[in-house]
């Protein structure tokens, strides 16, 4: 079913940033040459340490605050980042921080979230960068960049930039888990695999293939329904209370 509510983000990120400069220039520069996004001078403001610009038809900001993220976020996300042990110190030592945002104004949200990418991705190139904290977690820079240009570069939509996959087992290791965070931004139920007997990477790779189907597509998971990636292939989908998430998420049997 094709999803008919388009509200949806917000596509925020935070930079962290060891000290308090930005460089307009350069994000400017290596827009272009990552990317190929050209920003007209007349279609640019430039205030109190804020760059407004149209990028595809989108609005996009970065604002240079100068402290940390607010309230500890940073550092307590950092501690999701099963992938990154130094993610918590280096989310401790931040000074500063960009705010990123993307306003799709009209344009689809898988759109917005590719823009969202290459603006992250450029901001990351700072000298001062450090990381990113977003989708409820801090990522090392080149983790980020690397996945948005070897994605992005294929013609591939950058789903390890756009939702975070988590992983745990509630066995100790016999069946494994796993989750998404940040599908609420494209609209879409959060999804589960819990205690699945298959190895973690068979896991992953269904979850993540099962994530840029949804958003790729703009389709809704039903309560009841079944998916699957061959003609044989039909895993049963329910909806019910989060076991690693808040709320009510979709449960993939595998």
């Amino acid at each position: 079913m094709k999803n008919e509510h388009r509200e949806g983000g917000p596509f925020v990120s935070f930079i962290l940033l060891n000290s308090v400069a930005f460089d307009m220039e350069k994000l400017l520069s290596d827009l272009k040459n990552d990317w190929g996004i050209d920003v007209a001078d007349d279609d640019l403001t430039w205030e109190n340490d804020t760059v407004v610009c149209t990028i595809d038809g989108m609005t996009a900001t970065v604002s240079l605050m100068p402290a940390p993220v607010p309230n500890e976020e940073a550092v307590e996300n950092a501690r999701t980042n099963f992938r990154w042990p130094e993610a918590v110190s280096v989310a401790e030592a931040h000074r500063a921080h960009l705010l990123v945002a993307v306003l799709p104004q009209g344009q689809s949200l898988a759109q917005a979230g590719i823009v969202m990418v290459k603006l992250g991705s450029s901001c990351l190139k700072q000298k001062n960068a450090t990381a990113i904290n977003t989708l409820g977690s801090v990522l090392a820079p080149d983790f980020y960049i690397d996945f948005a240009e070897g994605y992005l570069n294929n013609s591939l939509f950058p789903i390890m930039n756009l939702v975070f996959f988590g992983l745990y087992s509630r066995d100790k290791g016999k069946t494994v888990c796993a989750y998404t965070y940040g599908m609420h931004c494209f609209c879409k139920d959060e999804i589960e695999i819990l205690d699945s007997p298959h190895p973690a990477q068979e896991v992953m790779e269904l979850l993540t293939g099962i994530a840029s189907y949804v958003i790729e597509e703009d389709v809704l998971l039903q309560d009841g329904e079944t998916i699957g990636f061959s003609e044989e292939q039909k895993l049963p989908i329910q909806k019910s209370e989060g076991q690693a998430l808040d709320g009510k998420t979709l449960k993939i049997g595998f």
